[in-house]
Parts: structure tokens; C-alpha cells; sequence
């Protein structure tokens, strides 16, 4: 896997964005709005973003102690060769199962949208193939291709989100916090693992060419994703309304299903479709990368094609034979998902950095010579 290649802050900060919003903002109204109902915006956005917040200073401190290495190869100096070893496994399991967990919502997705009757397999195989020519190709391809398309990606959801207004009323906003904070805080368990996947910094840290203005870039980052989706959320339930946005499975599309401007703007749905596809692309083939980064430096493996050609044939079988349905998914997503990546996000993070610290204030004495 190259190293040479060097990520600028703006570039970090457009990667960070898709990569988070790409599949957030698709179901992230539904699972808020199913616990905070009409308070599902504030679900969405002061805990995730406190989260997301503590995820990035963490890892921002484990990587300016290791500045050249990443999150595989310096597990092994905190806690010793052996359990360095089962850590960097561990980073890539979790990454895999990202992954595949991110092509199920795709192929899902369609499924239920728009191509109903294609087997899964195939919308799996496409995808897929895809991902593994482009992590091929490089991360500076999939940098590139996150410049081409950012501005598109954007805009495009942004026209979506505001055209929704015309069909918006405050009023299904109302009453804020009617049942107290409990709900709030219930709601907001799953999107803060989706903040929290800007974990993978601890895998970019190295490749960053300022790694100084990480942590500035990573939280402009983070307030955009904040407040892409405090608005998403609250334009989906102020057109749908709550209940409503909570028994759909994927409401920001039935919201812009309902958007209809005279005879000039309609099926607006159909434009909105490729440009998340866009984004769950460059999400999956970023993944697909970092998994392939994971097993050349946790078990030297220099063959990318190899290693590409198992990783994809393993999320095929994955994704297509051992998840279940559409519902099933769902299910996992809400309740497995969540405190599963929340572990990899700030848990063994933050239990390294601690490690670190408590090293610094109680460092080894030295031997007398003699």
C-alpha cells in the first residue's frame, strides 16, 4: 500500500463528511424520531456531536504520539507485541464489518426503492466491484474523487432538504422534550456511533500532510455533519411528522417522494438517489482501502490484489447469506451496531491514550549501573 500520498485539511474535512453522512442521513430520522419523536433533531445532533467530539480528541492525542504510525502498528507499542497483534485484528474485523454492514443498507436500500426486483446478489456484486477497483487504484483516486464530487454530493441533498420546506409545518415540531430527557438520550445511541466513525483517523493520521490542523479540520468536519443533519431531521419530521418518519425505513426519501412543485419539479427521489449512491460508494471503497491497509501491516501481506479479491468475496458471502432481511437489518443496526462500534470508536481508544498517560506520570526507573 502506498505512503507517500498526502492528504491536505480540506480534503480530510470533505472525506469526513461523506463518509459520516453518506448513510446517516438516510436513516438517521427514522431511529430518532422512534425514541424522541418530535424532539428526534436534538437526538440527532448535541450528544452525537459530544461523542464525535471526545472520539476525535482522543484520537488526535494517540496520533501525535505516534505521528507516523497508524492504529495497527502502534497498539503493538502501548500494550506488547502479542495483544498489538489481536488489537490491529480486531480494528480490521471491526472495519469489515462496517463494511458490509454499509453495502447491506445500499443493497437494501434499492431493494426497496427502486430496483425491487434484481436479486441482491447482484446489486451486492456491483457495488462491490466497484470498491475494490477503486481502493486498488489508491487513496489519492478515492481523494480525488471525493473533490470531484463533494460539491454535487451537497448540493444535492441540500436542494432535496430545502425543497422539502414547501410541504414543511413547525408545528409537527412541537412539543420539544415532551417526555423529558430519557428519550433524547435513548435516541441519540445510534446516531453517535455514526459520528463516531471518524475513528478511521487512526488509520489517516499518517497520511495527513499537516497532521497539526487535524484536529481544526476534523471538528469543522464535525459541526457541518451536525448541522447537516439537525436539518435533515427536522425537515423530515416537519413534512412527514414523527410518526410517520418513524415507520418508514428510510423517510428522508418518502419525504422527497411528497415534494411537488407545480409540473416543473417532481420524482425528485430519482435525483436523490445518485447522489447517495455517490456517497455510500467513496464510503464503502474507503473502507475497502483502510481493511487492505489493515492486513499489510498487522500480517505483511503485499499482495493487494490477493487481499482485495478475499476481502470482497468474503463481504459478498457476508452480506448476502448470513444477515437476514430487510427488517432484520434494521434490528441490527439499532440495537447491535451501536454499542459494538462505540467499543472501537472511543472505548479502546481512549483506553490506549489512558495507557499512555498513566506511563508518562509513572515512567520506568533505571537500572544503576553496577
Amino acid at each position: 500500500m502506498e505512503q507517500k500520498v498526502k492528504i491536505s485539511g480540506t480534503q480530510l474535512a470533505m472525506l469526513l463528511f461523506i463518509f459520516v453522512t453518506s448513510t446517516l442521513v438516510i436513516y438517521v430520522p427514522a431511529f430518532t424520531a422512534t425514541e424522541a419523536k418530535e424532539s428526534a433533531w436534538l437526538a440527532a445532533s448535541v450528544l452525537p456531536f459530544t461523542f464525535g467530539y471526545l472520539t476525535l480528541w482522543v484520537i488526535y492525542k494517540l496520533g501525535s504520539n505516534f505521528p507516523t504510525q497508524t492504529i495497527f502498528q502502534y497498539g503493538g507499542i502501548i500494550v506488547g507485541r502479542f495483544l498489538g497483534k489481536g488489537l490491529g485484528i480486531a480494528y480490521i474485523i471491526f472495519l469489515l464489518v462496517m463494511d458490509i454492514l454499509v453495502l447491506r443498507e445500499f443493497s437494501d436500500f434499492l431493494a426497496m426503492t427502486t430496483l425491487p426486483l434484481t436479486p441482491r446478489l447482484w446489486v451486492l456484486f456491483s457495488i462491490v466491484g466497484v470498491a475494490t477497483y477503486g481502493a486498488y487504484q489508491g487513496l489519492e483516486v478515492i481523494v480525488r474523487s471525493v473533490q470531484f464530487v463533494f460539491g454535487i454530493y451537497l448540493g444535492g441533498f441540500a436542494t432535496a432538504i430545502l425543497l422539502g420546506l414547501s410541504n414543511f409545518e413547525f408545528g409537527r415540531l412541537l412539543p420539544i422534550m415532551e417526555e423529558g430527557l430519557m428519550p433524547i438520550i435513548r435516541g441519540s445511541i445510534v446516531p453517535s456511533s455514526w459520528y463516531g466513525e471518524i475513528v478511521i483517523l487512526a488509520i489517516l493520521f499518517p497520511l495527513i500532510n499537516k497532521p497539526k490542523e487535524i484536529k481544526k479540520n476534523g471538528l469543522i468536519a464535525l459541526v457541518a455533519i451536525t448541522v447537516f443533519v439537525t436539518v435533515d431531521v427536522a425537515v423530515t419530521i416537519g413534512v412527514l411528522g414523527s410518526k410517520l418518519t418513524s415507520s418508514f425505513a428510510v423517510p428522508l426519501w418518502s419525504m422527497a417522494r411528497s415534494i411537488e412543485l407545480g409540473e416543473v419539479v417532481q420524482r425528485l427521489e430519482s435525483f436523490l438517489l445518485i447522489f447517495w449512491i455517490t456517497g455510500v460508494v467513496i464510503k464503502t471503497t474507503l473502507l475497502t482501502y483502510l481493511i487492505c491497509l489493515g492486513f499489510n501491516q498487522v500480517f505483511g501481506f503485499k499482495n493487494r490484489k490477493v487481499v482485495l479479491g478475499g476481502v470482497a468475496v468474503f463481504e459478498l458471502f457476508i452480506g448476502e447469506f448470513m444477515l437476514g432481511n430487510a427488517s432484520q437489518m434494521h434490528v441490527i443496526l439499532q440495537k447491535f451496531w451501536p454499542p459494538f462500534g462505540m467499543v472501537f470508536e472511543l472505548g479502546i481508544p481512549a483506553f490506549l491514550l489512558a495507557i499512555i498517560k498513566l506511563r508518562k506520570k509513572n515512567p520506568k526507573p533505571k537500572k544503576s549501573a553496577g
